[in-house]
């Protein structure tokens, strides 16, 4: 049974949030689970190191917990289904942080929905992340992929480490929506997956199913006994609708909208009672839903040209992530005495660095794995060699200068 807001308060109360952390830790819980000790998320993502994310705080687990430094000997995956060790452990990690930065949910400001009087319930914004995944993805209407269906946004998202590297050179449908899902900031709406059936499933435990299109819904298409799951066939999103019809953008695909395909293209119109049509996933997107849904509004029809205008790295909305010189130096202290392979809460903008480093012929990819160890001090000791630096200013430490020049680079941003 999934927590109230006040009751998440309470129990980060209770765990030891200070009083003035207690409203936002309630809704990071809410942002990540929906309040729910039971849910699980990032399963894709799982492997020899890491399993699932888990409970009220989508705290990620350790195959072998007992391997690492605290707090990450606290990821154990049975413990965190249990609401309050998941709590108290949201609470190590955020204390060993100093802040919210390990959730995503707080940085990109989903949180401040569940906030009291939140963004939920605020104005529209000026700008809509929706709109500029549209844009994205139609923008590459066209492009075609490679042999043995090898296409670019697998390697990015791969080379991001938004994904696990078999997503190469399989059936990209649902690839190419993550792509975007990524690129345009809403990985709090939409999964990000290469499986259909794994995408149905999302939407309609989030509630966030509809037999009406949407602008912006991801459309499944198939039947109830698709061999790998319920709409398994082929996934496509939708940019307009009307009383009758739905245009989409697709990959993987053909103009016939068949399951298979060599490219990127835009398809419509389409029937919106075609029998392959399985149904429709409906994220809360913070632009409102253009929805045909009567629980949603029931428009007659929409366009993604209805919505605010794009965000972009102009207004303020940056897509570049983030790397913190503070949090690598906990990263470098971490990660350098425990076994190979250690990750502590930073491991996300270390492997930004390392894939620069890699970028630079500095680091082998096997290497590039967001532990900051000893391979990569050195990597990065030969980078400050390389601007100049010498003796013990060339010490695989992060300095602002070098790191700096990595990023104009490397595209990311640097702070203290």
């Amino acid at each position: 049974m999934a927590l109230s807001y006040d009751e998440l308060r309470h129990l980060s109360r209770e765990v030891g949030f200070e009083e003035n952390e207690v409203d936002v830790a309630a809704a990071v819980a809410m942002a990540e689970s929906t309040g729910r000790p039971e849910a699980v998320g990032d399963e894709n993502l799982a492997n020899a190191k890491w399993g699932p994310s888990i409970g009220l705080f989508q705290i990620r687990s350790l195959r072998r917990p007992q391997d690492f430094g605290f707090p990450d000997n606290l990821r154990v995956e049975a413990a965190l289904r249990g609401p309050t060790y998941n709590a108290k452990v949201a609470h190590a990690i955020q204390t060993e942080a100093r802040g919210w930065s390990p959730w995503s949910t707080y940085t990109s400001g989903r949180y401040q929905d569940f906030l009291p009087n939140g963004g939920s319930v605020g104005p529209r914004p000026s700008k809509s992340s929706l709109r500029r995944c549209l844009d994205l993805l139609m923008a590459e209407a066209g492009y075609r992929e490679g042999s043995n269906n090898h296409n670019k946004y697998a390697k990015e998202l791969i080379d991001a480490g938004k994904a696990p590297a078999w997503w190469q050179n399989q059936p990209w449908c649902y690839i190419f929506q993550s792509w975007g899902t990524w690129r345009a900031g809403l990985e709090d709406y939409c999964k990000l997956s290469a499986s259909c059936p794994d995408g149905v499933q999302y939407y309609k435990q989030k509630g966030w199913w509809s037999e009406f299109p949407m602008v912006g819904a991801e459309v499944f298409y198939g039947v109830a006994g698709e061999q790998f799951g319920p709409g398994g066939s082929h996934i496509e999103r939708v940019h307009r609708f009307d009383p009758e019809h739905i245009w989409t953008i697709g990959g993987n695909t053909n103009l016939t909208g068949a399951s298979n395909g060599d490219g990127v293209y835009k398809r419509g119109p389409i029937r919106r009672r075609e029998v392959r049509v399985y149904g429709y996933g409906c994220p809360p997107f913070p632009e409102g839903r253009l929805s045909a849904d009567p629980r949603w509004g029931g428009r007659a029809s929409a366009s993604y040209t209805d919505l605010p205008p794009a965000t972009s790295g102009s207004d303020g909305q940056d897509p570049r992530p983030w790397v913190y010189l503070g949090q690598l130096e906990h990263a470098i202290a971490a990660d350098v005495l425990a076994p190979t392979g250690h990750r502590s809460y930073s491991w996300e903008q270390v492997l930004v660095v390392e894939k620069a480093l890699e970028g630079e012929g500095l680091l082998d990819s096997r290497w590039a794995d967001g532990s900051w160890g000893t391979l990569t001090l050195r990597a990065y000791a030969e980078w400050q060699e390389h601007c100049g630096f010498a003796g013990a200013d060339a010490d695989g430490h992060p300095d602002l200068e070098s790191m700096q020049k990595l990023a104009d680079k490397y595209e990311f941003r640097v702070g203290n």
